[in-house]
């Protein structure tokens, strides 16, 4: 049986003038998480077990990288993104990564989440991206 390879999925980020994506350079793990939300529906006269109702799913993805500069229409991208708090077409692709490979595609925010300096190590940082808008593509749920 064929198993699915982590390294056939890559982030991609729409360039700031709307006509491209680009791959961040230095990738490394891609953690899309969904989450689902559950509220309480029991009742005082149902006492002992607190039942759930599923309520709405939590969506984040997770890009681990080792900037690989200069990357303007990657890393550098990302960084302005955080900073500006602006939104921007997120895509994850599967490979061999053209347009027509999107599996994942949302208006995302940025989050620059840590910068590791590690002494005899390459500088690592983490991105976490929010949605601001419902996927457009997601072939991955």
């Amino acid at each position: 049986m064929a198993k699915k390879l982590g390294s056939d999925y890559r982030l991609f980020v729409r360039a700031s003038d709307g006509t491209s994506f680009n791959q961040p350079a230095g990738q490394g793990n891609l953690t899309i998480n969904r989450s689902k939300a559950f509220s309480s529906s029991a009742t005082k006269d149902a006492e002992g077990v607190d039942t759930q109702s599923p309520g709405l799913r939590t969506l984040s993805i997770k890009q681990d990288l080792v900037p690989d500069l200069p990357d303007a229409n990657g890393y550098t991208r990302l960084e302005t993104l955080d900073k500006s708090n602006a939104t921007e077409i997120i895509q994850v692709r599967k490979k061999p990564f053209a347009a027509s490979d999107t599996v994942f595609e949302c208006s995302m925010y940025t989050a620059l989440d840590n910068s590791d300096y590690e002494q005899g190590s390459s500088v690592k940082v983490g991105l976490t991206f929010q949605p601001a808008a419902q996927p457009t593509i997601d072939a991955l749920a």
